[in-house]
């Protein structure tokens, strides 16, 4: 089984009671992100960006054990937000892992669009992107 496959059959399964913010499935989002970056790793890696934090029962022992290598396991971790981190830190530490950095700047863009859909507030994301944009260029 593929990695690409074997980390989309896991956001299925994580993520399967849940929506996203316009109240659509969240694998929904997970499908935006994996569209708008490259390479296999980082399909995966957009697969599994919320596993850890929103998935019940998902560590980084479990996606290791599920056969993901480093790389992957430790970009997932970058991309799973610590308790009382603060939005900018959080980006911050994101994009400092080179295969996370595309996940997150593609995360971000799915999440303004999305709170532009349903009126909420944009200003975080917008803060992320700048972040990115002024710190992290592409």
């Amino acid at each position: 089984m593929s990695v690409l496959y074997r980390a989309a059959k896991i956001a299925e399964q994580a993520h399967a009671a849940q929506a996203d913010k316009t109240g659509r499935p969240y694998i929904e989002h997970c499908r935006r992100v994996v569209d708008a970056v490259e390479t296999l790793d980082q399909k995966a890696i957009a697969y599994l960006h919320d596993v850890i934090e929103k998935g019940d029962g998902w560590n980084r022992d479990r996606l290791e054990a599920a056969g993901f290598g480093p790389s992957i396991v430790s970009a997932v971790d970058a991309m799973t937000r610590r308790p009382n981190e603060d939005d900018a830190a959080f980006v911050r530490r994101a994009a400092a892992n080179p295969l996370a950095l595309p996940v997150k700047r593609a995360d971000l863009a799915d999440n303004l669009w999305q709170a532009r859909q349903i009126g909420a507030s944009t200003a975080k994301y917008e803060d992320g992107l700048r972040i990115l944009k002024e710190e992290f260029p592409s």
